[in-house]
């Protein structure tokens, strides 16, 4: 790899984590999510300063062409990711249906207590 490509692909990852530092400081993304994407950089960065390391890796698990084995393992980690972003979205779908429930059962016992108030206001009133 020639160095204007790694200087490239740092100056990218520097970027892109300014960018993801960002969104957590104006709570677009959570703090769980930005740790994962900080360490996807630092992996990115560790890549790009010793491409030797990765070429070592991969003839070590036998693969041949190195690129074909990050383009597996970035395959695996957007399954996984998008995986758990599923489980998380199920968890609020849930929550949203059961506080939406609440609140319906609670506006209707509210309606109800006001009626039993007003019957009894009106039956105190008759008394009178």
């Amino acid at each position: 790899m020639n160095s204007m490509l790694q200087i490239f692909l740092v100056a990218c990852a520097i970027l892109f984590s300014i960018f993801v530092i960002r969104l957590l400081l104006k709570n677009k993304i959570g703090e769980r999510n930005s740790v994962i994407w900080l360490g996807g950089l630092i992996v990115i960065l560790l890549i790009s300063g010793n491409p030797t390391l990765f070429d070592k890796i991969a003839r070590g698990l036998g693969i041949h062409y190195p690129p074909s084995l990050l383009f597996f393992l970035s395959s695996i980690i957007l399954l996984t990711f998008t995986l758990y972003q599923t489980v998380q979205i199920t968890k609020l779908s849930t929550k949203i249906k059961d506080i939406s429930q609440y609140i319906a059962l609670g506006c209707e016992e509210e309606q109800h207590s006001n009626i039993q108030l007003e019957n009894e206001l009106e039956h105190h009133a008759n008394d009178e």
